[in-house]
């Protein structure tokens, strides 16, 4: 019999459930993904149904397992380097292609001294991990075991859902276990993992009275089939009646109720288990451990705290010699304390049990003096800290120390909440630290951004001087974005720059002019995110010198500026020089909002080309450095200037793009910019529902209050509303934006245009006389701006409301003067306007010439709607045209198009993956499709049809 057929046929009453778990080794091995997960309350089983897996894995197939440990779920990724530790080498260079492309940034995670790349978050290792995993299933199939996932670490808990997200078309299998709470439930953190895993999920139950009998014959026969081959005798009924219900069918209890009533089967073993009863661990742990000679008693204590330590380190900690040590671990084994074949627990409650057994004072003291045997012995820092964490206090120097080194190892490979859990507790020790105190709030703001405000007001609060207030301030304004406080830190920021105004000498020295142009661009950011703030922010920027922008902080101040300038309307041709002196730098050197603050500026002011390059190197940055965050940034901003200019497949591509990666991540509520311009592609193709729907869908807390996304998101809902025929609730949804601009005091003509559109319509109800007036203001405006597209949208509302021959003559300027613009969206509005008002005045070979341009351009852009409703005019004036198409690339889906877009310049599958941070099986399945949809054999005539469709919209 081989050792995997003899583990499950120990697995009384456990058919099924093996069953299933079987069905991840094969499915790996027939090269598909499979995911399981046991669940069931401790000592139910799940442990011994893993091990029978494992052992029954097919031939060809790698496994990895792990555990998760109560004593090791605050070291980050503790988890991950069990899993892979026999999967990869010790060091990256020994196998170099097994590190190859992204898989690169796996290192730290794997390195527990935390050597390789330093990410500035989690998600560039998590990526990492799942390119190593890729490459290894790459090798031969694999399949993942992880036991006990209730104590997995953070980290390495954010892998498993990142893999299992992305698992689909890997030769894969992942097995999990976990113990559910007190309620039959999974851990509120693994709830995620749980919907992913789905119908896989396997709840593991108590065994029948049959069940319950089978085992204790198996156990008290000493195996599956008794001595010499006899099946072991079931207890009588009055006894099997008694385990049962003493155990409640738990197999770890039914195995430890027997094992202590030993040969005992009579009426005296039934009246034991009574009293027994589910206190049996407590009993086991009494008698072979607390009433055991005391060298085993100090062992087993030493172990429930430091885990299976060397011999030396447990011979130090327990105060017994290392001969000693051995015979205990030996006899604990024998007792079944431990298990078998190490020294450590045969099951965590027993560890438990131990440790509830000892006095309080006795518990701390053995945890102190651990933390300390750990640390001399070279632990690394994270393990020593692990044990200082449940300490009720940790201030003693060495100790601080340790905290903070395993807060730098955490670092290291992103794992900002093991960071914070480090830093509490040097927080609570010396409040008065504002470094710390900051810096535990850098690693609570992207999870816990409220707790981040809290400790930095404290921090505000203790600041001893001035430039230490500043630099809290600055930390403070930056988080308080995240909590929606931005008003509240304007005026912690005014407070700071007034106070510097009135301490500082008139030349404070190069340090503290840095400081001050710092706390001046938090100023900038913080007050153009809400409305309320905006007005007083540009009268502030107006009193500001302006940086030559040659350090850090004066590029991100300059940044900020143009962005400033942009919303007051005025100058663009000098605004716009500001922002390319902010981009003269290599943009890595900048950060996000420098960047995108700079393409912003630019789009506004018709340089939109320009700003897009600025976007497509922010893009390729952040796919160097594996930053998904930046990443959806980028192309979500992106998608907007694709609308702009008309290209409304890129703007779908890139708008899903974004969309698809925040479903995914941590910040899957944060995509309100994206959401509105796949909001403004729908309604462009000529599908006003599906906008309406998607604007609908858009969660964030008090949107109304926000200076840039609500304006937008007003613009999309008017235009839509407007093509599903509510002309007054459009209107009315037009003038809602433009009393908000105004209430905000942003004055920009182009940054939210309602007053053209609300022009057009008014025009086109026959009330064009309420619109003279905002016409006349928003045209100033255009002026005072001074782009192409801001006077050509300023002509083309003067045109709508102007009747007769003077209308048209506007009309037709509008055309001419946006032919020079980027915008092509109102270009086709312009021909359209100008052919219906030619049609209008009799003119009908004029309106023809109009309308064939309107229509032409609408379906070069894929703004079919567009394009039918100038070609139905043309037809009324005479004209024919055959029904207007889209791009060659049509057929598509947006995530098509992307992959067929990067697959057309020469990349290989593995890097267009890479590059739109999905699976290898997507970018085949995308690729497949495009080639049957396109009917193309190959990506050379995929490439031709690309360019083609690109010299078409071109």
């Amino acid at each position: 019999m081989s050792d995997a057929t003899d583990l499950r046929e120990r697995l009384v009453g456990r058919g099924t459930e093996s069953d299933r778990l079987a069905s991840a080794g094969t499915g790996a091995a027939a090269g598909t993904h499979t995911a399981r997960l046991l669940v069931g309350p401790p000592g139910i089983g799940k442990s011994a149904l893993l091990d029978a897996f494992c052992a029954g894995v097919p031939a060809g197939v790698r496994t990895a397992r792990a555990r998760g440990r109560e004593r090791t779920s605050d070291i980050s990724f503790a988890v991950v380097r069990d899993l892979f530790r026999d999967l990869v080498p010790g060091d990256a260079t020994e196998d170099p292609d097994l590190f190859e492309g992204g898989a690169r940034w796996s290192v730290s995670a794997l390195d527990e001294g935390s050597a390789g790349a330093e990410p500035d978050n989690l998600y560039p290792v998590l990526h990492g991990l799942y390119w190593l995993t890729a490459n290894l299933t790459a090798r031969s199939p694999l399949v993942l075991v992880v036991d006990d996932l209730q104590w997995c670490d953070d980290a390495s808990l954010a892998f498993v859902g990142f893999l299992l997200r992305r698992s689909v078309g890997l030769p894969l299998g992942v097995v999990l276990a976990s113990r559910t709470d007190g309620a039959g439930a999974l851990p509120d953190r693994l709830a995620e993992v749980g919907a992913q895993v789905g119908a896989a999920l396997t709840e593991v139950r108590p065994l029948d009275r049959s069940g319950v009998g089978r085992l204790a014959a198996a156990r008290s026969g000493g195996g599956a089939g008794g001595a010499g081959g006899t099946v072991p005798e079931l207890p009588q009924a009055p006894l099997l009646d008694a385990l049962t219900e003493a155990s409640g069918g738990n197999p770890l209890l039914v195995e430890q109720l027997v094992a202590e009533l030993g040969p005992a089967t009579g009426e005296g073993a039934t009246d034991r288990v009574h009293r027994l009863g589910r206190e049996v661990i407590d009993s086991l742990v009494e008698r072979h451990v607390f009433d055991a000679p005391p060298h085993v008693r100090a062992v087993a204590s030493a172990v429930a705290v430091v885990g299976a330590e060397q011999t030396a380190v447990l011979a130090t900690l327990s105060g017994v010699p290392a001969g000693s040590v051995v015979d205990a671990v030996g006899t604990l084994a024998r007792t079944e304390v431990f298990a078998p074949d190490r020294s450590d627990f045969r099951h965590d409650l027993l560890r438990s049990a131990v440790l509830r057994g000892l006095p309080g004072d006795e518990l701390d003291d053995l945890r102190r003096r651990g933390a300390r045997v750990l640390s001399d012995a070279g632990r690394p820092a994270e393990v020593v800290a692990a044990v200082l964490l449940v300490l009720p206090g940790a201030g003693e120097p060495w100790m601080i120390d340790v905290l903070l080194e395993a807060a730098d190892a955490a670092a290291h490979r992103g794992a900002r909440p093991a960071v914070a859990r480090y830093l509490e507790p040097v927080v609570a020790a010396r409040p008065g630290d504002i470094g710390v105190r900051t810096r535990l709030a850098a690693a609570l703001g992207q999870n816990e951004p409220e707790r981040a405000v809290a400790h930095l007001r404290d921090a505000l609060d203790r600041a001893a001087d001035l430039p230490s207030r500043a630099q809290v301030a600055v930390q403070l304004a930056m988080t308080s974005l995240a909590v929606q406080q931005a008003p509240r830190a304007v005026r912690v920021l005014e407070d700071v720059l007034d106070t510097m105004d009135r301490e500082l000498p008139a030349d404070p020295g190069p340090g503290a002019t840095e400081l001050r142009t710092h706390v001046e661009a938090a100023l900038l950011v913080v007050g153009l995110d809400e409305k309320k703030t905006v007005a007083a922010t540009i009268d502030r920027m107006g009193r500001m010198a302006t940086p030559a922008g040659r350090t850090p902080a004066e590029r991100q101040k300059l940044a900020m500026m143009t962005v400033t300038r942009a919303m007051d309307g005025e100058d663009a041709p000098a605004t716009v020089d500001l922002a390319r002196r902010v981009l003269l730098v290599d943009e890595a050197t900048l950060g996000g909002w420098a960047v995108l603050a700079s393409s912003l500026v630019l789009r506004l002011a018709d340089e939109v080309d320009e700003s897009t390059a600025v976007l497509d190197r922010l893009v390729a940055q952040s796919r160097e450095q594996a930053s998904a965050w930046t990443y959806s940034l980028a192309v979500g901003t992106r998608a907007t200037n694709h609308v702009v200019v008309g290209d409304l497949a890129e703007g779908e591509a890139d708008a899903r793009t974004a969309l698809d990666i925040a479903e995914q991540e941590a910040w899957r509520g944060n995509t309100v910019v994206p959401t509105i311009a796949l909001a403004n592609v729908r309604h462009l193709q000529g599908d006003p529902e599906a906008a309406l729907a998607l604007l609908d869908g858009i969660v964030r807390p008090r949107l109304e209050d926000f200076a840039w996304e609500y304006h937008d998101y007003l613009m999309a809902r008017a235009g839509a509303t407007a093509d599903t025929g509510d002309t007054d609730r459009a209107l009315a949804t037009y003038r809602r934006c433009g009393d908000s601009l105004e209430a905000a005091g942003i004055a920009n003509p182009v940054l939210a245009p309602w007053w053209l559109h609300a022009a057009v319509l008014l025009a086109g109800s026959g009330r064009a006389h309420e619109a003279h007036g905002i016409v006349e203001r928003g045209a100033d405006r255009a002026r005072r701006w001074g782009t192409a597209r801001g006077r050509g949208l300023a002509l083309v509302a003067r045109g709508v409301v102007t009747p007769g021959r003077g209308g048209t003559d506007l009309l037709g300027e509008a055309v001419a003067v946006l032919e020079g613009s980027p915008a092509r969206t109102e270009l086709i509005l312009a021909h359209h306007l100008l052919g219906r008002a030619m049609l209008d005045a009799e003119y009908p070979e004029a309106a023809r010439e109009e309308l064939r341009q309107a229509a032409t351009l609408a379906a070069r852009c894929g703004a079919l709607r567009a394009a039918t409703a100038a070609r139905e005019l043309l037809v009324q004036a005479g004209g024919r045209m055959r029904p207007p198409t889209g791009s060659p690339l049509d057929p598509l889906t947006s995530a098509e198009r992307r992959v067929v877009a990067l697959a057309a310049e020469g990349a290989r599958n593995r890097e267009i993956a890479e590059a739109l941070f999905v699976t290898l099986r997507t970018v085949e399945v995308h690729l497949t499709s495009a080639f049957r949809k396109l009917g193309v054999p190959d990506r050379a005539a995929l490439a031709g049809i690309v360019g083609a469709a690109r010299t078409r919209l071109g």
